[in-house]
């Protein structure tokens, strides 16, 4: 006969309790990636996203205090993704700037393309939530300023664009990519995966241009 769990810190079925607690943590995140990515964020409840990730209802306040605070984990890892393909997309050259741009926004792109929950979570449904949402959408356009900054502040002409000049430039650079991006979904994906990218190119080779060592 099997045991009950166990609320000491024994084994349950062989697995610790805060490794059950972890695995729960992630079924309810994933279910909610579903939920928020497909039906979107204000037609999901607490009780549906328990009953498709198999956990009990009670044990949701384990690891989140309200759908907000789950909401604000799925984008966290929903962004962490969007950003690891980017980083991805660097490692994979060691080209110059333009090839590094263009195979990062390719990655940037085919993951929004492979995935249609990534940009309706991190585009639409984060929107006008709360103050800390806000907050946690403004800290992922930070992160995205960072790894513009790294990739091409060595090619900036420093004396006539101080660095934080450059960063305010990013920051509308990497608005309009995100621009971008929510209208490519908008319309259903209907321009080629290529061209978005092509149109994107340009944007940032545009303010490369202006801003490099070697600019006009």
């Amino acid at each position: 006969m099997t045991a009950p769990e166990l609320d000491d810190g024994r084994l349950y079925r062989g697995t610790a309790p805060g490794q059950r607690q972890q695995e729960r943590r992630a079924r309810l995140i994933e279910a909610a990636t579903d939920a928020f990515g497909i039906d979107g964020y204000r037609n999901a409840t607490v009780t549906t996203i328990c009953a498709a990730a198999g956990v009990g209802k009670r044990y949701f306040y384990e690891s989140f205090t309200d759908s907000e605070d789950l909401l604000l984990e799925v984008y966290r890892e929903t962004a962490a993704r969007m950003i690891g393909a980017i980083h991805t997309g660097l490692r994979d050259t060691g080209a110059d700037v333009e090839t590094q741009v263009r195979v990062a926004l390719t990655a940037y792109f085919q993951l929004i393309l492979d995935d249609p929950r990534v940009p309706r979570i991190a585009f639409f449904e984060i929107l006008g939530v709360s103050p800390a949402v806000d907050r946690a959408y403004r800290s992922v356009l930070d992160d995205l300023v960072d790894i513009c900054f790294a990739l091409v502040i060595p090619h900036v002409d420093l004396e006539t664009h101080p660095a934080l000049s450059v960063r305010t430039v990013l920051l509308g650079l990497v608005g309009a990519i995100v621009i971008i991006a929510q209208k490519w979904v908008l319309d259903g994906y209907r321009q080629p995966l290529t061209d978005v990218v092509d149109s994107a190119c340009l944007v940032v080779d545009a303010v490369l241009t202006r801003i490099s060592t070697d600019g006009g």
